[in-house]
């Protein structure tokens, strides 16, 4: 069976990329496969050695995206085919690990790591196909501008990450926190209906967050999925008329959608 097959089977059957790899290696016609990760030596497997062979050898490298390749092949005896072989392993690389990477950046915020709002999108694309309600909180932080203007940029970069940081850690792994820009925030409380201790429990986790570190307070507006929309511009319009209510009232507060939409 030709080795690229013979890979691909590997990898669907559940083989470690590594192990496939390296085993892929000895296939096209190399006598000693080192894996280097990190510029250290993580595995070696010697063909010669197991068969008890001699050898003249040439070494070829090859760079992957998790480590480097060494590979010992007999002097004067390339792979097979062997500039198609190393363009298949890098391309095939590519698709699972680089492509990958580039798709978790695009759906995550450089800064902070959440979601950003086409993650926060996809996610809620992919949860309003299972039942249960959640509640989603929209906040932004009350005189953010005050802080950037007075300690830099880089102090208010400094808050963002460590109050999303925090938060992401408060949560459940099923709660999904998101910065939609600026220091607007979305955190979704999964699995949660609305009821009359929600804002008591939206107030405990902001509590725990480092706001006094950095000066700050948080207001928040909220709105449940499904009895206050079930697309998510909507949730976000409601929670957003909380937060304009909660700051028209002073800031630092916790606004829930029935309160916001009391006159109307």
């Amino acid at each position: 069976m030709h080795p690229y097959i013979v890979l691909i089977e590997q990898l669907s059957s559940g083989v470690s990329w590594e192990d496939a790899v390296t085993s892929f290696w000895i296939d096209v016609g190399a006598a000693r496969v080192e894996r280097f990760v990190e510029g250290h030596l993580a595995m070696a497997r010697d063909l010669s050695v197991e068969a008890g062979l001699v050898m003249d050898v040439e070494v070829l490298q090859v760079e992957l995206s998790s480590a480097t390749y060494k590979l010992y092949r007999c002097k004067g005896s390339p792979l097979v085919n062997e500039t198609d072989t190393i363009r298949f392993i890098k391309g095939l690389d590519w698709l699972l690990h680089d492509r990958e990477f580039l798709y978790e950046s695009a759906i995550h915020d450089a800064l902070t790591g959440a979601l950003n709002r086409r993650g926060l999108n996809e996610w809620f694309e992919q949860r309003r196909r299972s039942e249960g309600g959640f509640v989603l909180a929209f906040f932004d932080f009350d005189h953010f501008k005050e802080l950037n203007d007075t300690k830099g940029h880089h102090q208010g970069d400094e808050a963002l990450k460590e109050v999303t940081t925090v938060l992401q850690r408060m949560l459940r792994s099923t709660d999904v926190v998101a910065r939609l820009g600026g220091d607007e925030f979305v955190f979704v409380v999964d699995g949660v209906p609305c009821h009359a201790n929600i804002k008591a429990r939206l107030a405990t986790i902001i509590r725990q967050l480092p706001l006094n570190k950095y000066g700050l307070t948080l207001t928040l507006g909220t709105a449940c999925y499904p009895s206050h929309g079930t697309e998510l511009a909507q949730l976000i319009a409601k929670a957003d008329s909380g937060l304009y209510r909660g700051k028209a009232q002073g800031r630092n507060t916790i606004v829930l959608w029935e309160e916001s939409n009391q006159d109307g």
